[in-house]
C-alpha cells in the first residue's frame, strides 16, 4: 500500500473504532432518536455511511482505471468544492439518491457491512502499489473522477463531516430528554 494511502487508511481505522466505542455506549432511544421528521439518526447516518463506503469499493474493485478518462472529466474545482462544503458542515441533499438511508436494516447488521466492505478495501488498497494513470478512479456524483489519494481523502472527510453530525443528533437528543 502507498505511504500516503496508507496513513489516511490507518486514520480511518482509528476513526472507525473510536465510533464503535461511542456506539456501544449510546441506548437504542438515542441512536434512533430524530431531531425532526428530516432529519437522520445516528443510525442512519451510520447506513448511510456504509453506503457510500460500499459504492466506493464497488467502484474502485472494477478497476476502471485513471488512464481511460477523458482528461476533460477531471474536475478539481468541484472536487474541492465537495471537500470545502463537507469541512465547513453546509447542509446539501445527498447528491445520489442510491446513498440515502432507507431505515430497514439494524445497527449490528450495519456494522456488519461495514466491517466487510473495510476488510475488502484494505486488500484492493494493500494492492495499490504505485501512483499511475490505471490505478482505479471512483467518480463523485459533483465532484466526479477521483485518484485514489483524492477518493480515500474524500472518504476521511466525509466521514469527519458525519462524525460532526452525530456529535449535532446527540446534542440534540440530550436536550428532548431534559
Amino acid at each position: 500500500m502507498l505511504s500516503n494511502i496508507h496513513e489516511i487508511y490507518e486514520s480511518l481505522i482509528k476513526k472507525h473504532e473510536d465510533l464503535l466505542q461511542q456506539l456501544d455506549s449510546l441506548s437504542g432511544e438515542v441512536i434512533s432518536f430524530k431531531a425532526g421528521p428530516d432529519k437522520w439518526s445516528i443510525v442512519e447516518v451510520i447506513e448511510h455511511l456504509v453506503l457510500v463506503e460500499i459504492d466506493f469499493f464497488q467502484q474502485l474493485s472494477t478497476n476502471f482505471g485513471a488512464s481511460t478518462l477523458d482528461p476533460k472529466s477531471r474536475t478539481p474545482e468541484k472536487y474541492q468544492t465537495v471537500i470545502k462544503v463537507m469541512t465547513r458542515d453546509i447542509p446539501v441533499d445527498v447528491p445520489d439518491k442510491r446513498m440515502e438511508p432507507q431505515g430497514c436494516l439494524t445497527l449490528d447488521e450495519l456494522l456488519n457491512q461495514w466491517l466487510d466492505v473495510r476488510k475488502k478495501l484494505q486488500r484492493l488498497l494493500s494492492e495499490t502499489k504505485s501512483d499511475n494513470r490505471d490505478e482505479p478512479v471512483y467518480r463523485h456524483p459533483y465532484g466526479g473522477p477521483l485518484d485514489i489519494g483524492e477518493s480515500l481523502n474524500f472518504i476521511d472527510v466525509h466521514f469527519d463531516n458525519h462524525m460532526r453530525q452525530i456529535d449535532r443528533i446527540l446534542v440534540g437528543s440530550n436536550n428532548s430528554a431534559t
